[in-house]
């Protein structure tokens, strides 16, 4: 601690300096704000408000205004100093709508994804930077229902987990159906402000956006045999693992990068690359031309690093059984991984 403290304390430090020092631990409480403020950014930059005129006049100002007054009367800080958090929450969110020319509404999250930052006590400038930064680089374009992400995430959970996968599909589970407040709140919408702070400590420090899709994965690994055994119907179900990452505790959350981090070095790089226009600004945007993710079969693997993969592996035959027998033939009995091609239909 005293070393990072240190460090921060010379200025200069950089990102990577943090990790060397950190080393995946916690992060103390008085250091948190520093060291988030590195990992976003947005150290050194200026006040984004400055030119504004502070005018709180949006349409819905009245719905922003409720959920701010709703956030900050949760928040353990003294009553003489609620009205002026609430502005300055309100600012945030009113200002960010306005440049970026967004209409506000309650379900896109928001309060959730400010309840973390508020914790911190940052002054309104620094409050705003860091909200922008999350927005521009860690919440995928499309965070709502039938959006991009999801699709992509359900390729990814066909990917790992085909069994679990199927079994969702089957009951028309589909991953925004549960997933829309893991994604849009980088899952403090559920956890405790412990544990959110624990995941974001270590989130934001890994400067990869596309990490949470690991971390939902391993949330929905070790609830599989639960769900698996399940029969509920389907919106107790839905209920259950969307509530799931509220059963997280400050000592779950190591073993959950740990694993998030196996399963991510398993998995093609082309996930990122081929979906990287998810994230950062605007202007990129998504291609017209770009994949629909809802229509693809599977997780798309290029060429070149079948083959990479092909060339690393040792000894051994390496296949996947094709299934052509009639249908009620596979349906009376077949291998748990075999692919079913019905004969007739070929």
């Amino acid at each position: 601690e005293k070393d990072l403290a240190d460090a921060l304390e010379e200025g200069g430090c950089d990102l990577e300096t943090v990790r060397n020092i950190i080393q995946g631990r916690q992060l103390p409480a008085d250091l948190r704000a520093k060291v988030w403020k590195i990992a976003l950014n947005v150290v050194g930059k200026g006040d984004s408000l400055a030119s504004w005129d502070g005018s709180l006049d949006l349409p819905e100002q009245s719905i922003i205004h409720k959920d701010c007054q709703e956030l900050t009367d949760q928040l353990s800080v003294p009553e003489e100093e609620k009205s002026l958090l609430l502005l300055d929450i309100e600012s945030v969110i009113t200002f960010y709508c306005k440049s970026r020319n967004v209409k506000y509404s309650s379900c896109l999250g928001w309060i959730h994804l400010l309840k973390p930052l508020v914790h911190l006590r940052l002054p309104r400038s620094d409050l705003y930077n860091c909200f922008y930064a999350i927005m521009n680089k860690f919440i995928p374009r499309d965070c709502f229902m039938k959006g991009r992400p999801f699709h992509l995430f359900r390729l990814l959970l066909q990917y790992h987990e085909p069994e679990l996968c199927s079994f969702l599909d089957t009951k028309k589970m589909t991953p925004d159906s549960y997933a829309l407040n893991w994604l849009g709140s980088l899952f403090s919408y559920y956890c405790s402000a412990e544990v959110t702070q624990a995941i974001w400590d270590g989130y934001l420090q890994q400067a990869d956006p596309f990490f949470i899709y690991f971390l939902m994965l391993i949330i929905l690994v070790n609830a599989k045999d639960v769900i698996l055994a399940q029969e509920s119907d389907k919106e107790e179900m839905i209920k259950f693992l969307e509530t799931s990452p509220a059963n997280l505790d400050l000592e779950d959350i190591e073993d959950l990068f740990s694993l998030a981090q196996y399963y991510c070095s398993k998995t093609p790089a082309s996930f990122r690359k081929d979906n990287h226009s998810l994230f950062g600004s605007s202007l990129l945007g998504l291609k017209d031309d770009d994949t629909d993710l809802s229509q693809a079969l599977c997780l798309a693997v290029s060429v070149s690093e079948i083959l990479q993969a092909n060339q690393q592996q040792g000894e051994g035959v390496r296949f996947f059984v094709v299934d052509c027998r009639p249908a009620e033939q596979y349906n009376a009995g077949h291998l748990s991984t075999a692919f079913h091609l019905d004969s007739d239909l070929v």
